[in-house]
């Protein structure tokens, strides 16, 4: 008993002498790690200020320089980009317009798929302008500052390939086209170009007496500015028989601008068969219309509706005097469709499929006539247009050549797409209208 209770202070005694031998040794650990770190401080030299700033972005051995791409893009200020990317626009815009007026001028036919390809292009570049519009990219300045990044570089190499190629006109330098039948040929051109514009002149005042003034808006002015085209292929042609070196040129341009002017006197020739067809589907449309409110039954749900659609058929039959066909068409659609829409199950699908098909055909009707003159007025006064107006026009073809892929097969699908094509093609002429000091 004595040998084990004695072994218990023995014991004790040794813990104790281990405690206080560890205590110095890790000391002595602290001070060699810390003359350790001392000695690598004094061997690598210190970081000069500049990689001191730079430490956050820059890595040694780089030189803490920034790619090419991030210094091109982020000192740019976006409005400086939007500029830029609008001036694009307008150039290769008008040189494309200038393009397709060289190809009716010399109608070549490798002339005319090149420029079609530039349209394109064109037409793509516009639309991502237009999507600069939205508001959620309006709030988002790293996307905003990619699609006008984007819009310049598309627009320089479209320009860069219209300069490469020659035009499809450049033939018509060679002494045949100056020839004293080819000028006698484009005077008569001239004067038949006048008696042209002087009928549109008078179909566009028998619009004028049957149909509202903003039925008749698109095309009001094309006899006028027809008329400054003529004058000026008139004086170009002038210049032409007088002088040999230029007058290729001269005759050329004289061309391209009596064919501006031949495209306004068609242009009113066009809208009124356009209000002609337009005036009948209004007809139509009353009576689908007044069928659907008399087909609708007394139910909570239709209510509103019906209400809506009476107040529509009144509208319109109100206006029947000097009227305005599309805009009847319009009021009609907005408030006809919705009750179509809500009876349609209930109905005989093939009456319901052909009262749809009688709404998108209406739509069709509309915003092809709108975009058709929105387009005749920008390629005319194409100097003064900006690029809002020019924008929100080839957002319109997009959406009707939407509406036209999809109609045949989903009528539901293609309407909002024909309206929106309206929609645009109208605020584009308006826009353009401003542009060159015109009332709308």
């Amino acid at each position: 008993m004595r040998d084990a209770h004695d072994a218990g202070p023995v014991a004790a005694a040794g813990t104790d002498g281990w405690v206080a031998l560890l205590l110095p040794l890790t000391l002595l650990g602290a001070a060699a790690l810390v003359a350790l770190y001392l000695l690598v401080r004094m061997l690598l030299p210190l970081p000069t200020r500049g990689e001191r700033d730079r430490g956050r972005t820059a890595v040694r051995g780089w030189g803490g320089r920034a790619s090419p791409r991030a210094r091109r893009g982020d000192d740019t200020p976006p409005d400086e980009l939007d500029t830029r990317a609008r001036g694009l626009l307008i150039r290769l815009d008008d040189a494309v317009l200038r393009r397709l007026d060289e190809v009716v001028f010399a109608g070549a036919a490798d002339g005319q798929r090149a420029t079609v390809e530039a349209r394109a292009e064109a037409d793509a570049t516009l639309r991502l302008r237009h999507r600069l519009d939205d508001p959620s990219i309006e709030r988002n300045d790293p996307e905003r500052r990619r699609l006008l990044r984007e819009i310049i570089d598309r627009c320089s190499r479209a320009l860069a390939r219209l300069e490469a190629e020659p035009g499809p006109a450049a033939g018509a330098e060679a002494p045949p086209g100056v020839t004293p039948g080819a000028l006698a040929r484009a005077r008569e051109r001239a004067e038949e170009l006048a008696a042209r514009l002087d009928a549109a002149d008078t179909a566009l005042r028998t619009l004028a007496e049957r149909y509202a003034p903003e039925a008749v808006a698109p095309v009001r002015g094309n006899p006028v500015t027809g008329r400054e085209r003529l004058t000026e292929a008139r004086r170009l042609l002038a210049e032409a028989g007088r002088d040999e070196e230029r007058a290729a040129e001269a005759l050329r341009a004289a061309e391209v601008a009596m064919g501006r002017a031949e495209a306004l006197a068609d242009g009113v020739a066009r809208r009124a068969t356009e209000l002609a067809r337009a005036d009948k589907a209004l007809a139509e449309a009353l009576r689908a219309t007044e069928a659907d409110v008399a087909d609708a039954p007394a139910l909570p749900t239709l209510r509103t509706p019906v209400e809506r659609a009476r107040r529509a058929l009144d509208a319109v039959r109100a206006g029947q005097g000097r009227r305005d066909p599309f805009g009847g068409l319009r009021t009609l659609a907005r408030a006809g469709t919705p009750l179509a829409g809500a009876l349609a199950p209930d109905q005989p699908p093939m009456r319901g499929d052909r009262r749809a098909r009688t709404l998108l055909d209406n739509a069709l009707l509309t915003a092809g006539g709108e975009l058709a003159a929105a387009r005749d007025y920008v390629a005319t006064h194409r100097g003064e247009v900006g690029s809002p107006a020019r924008t929100r026009l080839a957002e319109a073809g997009h959406q009707l050549d939407r509406a036209l892929g999809v109609a045949p097969h989903d009528t539901d699908a293609a309407l909002p797409h024909a309206w929106r094509a309206d929609a645009l093609a109208r605020r584009a002429r308006v826009l353009a209208a401003r542009d060159a000091g015109a009332a709308t």
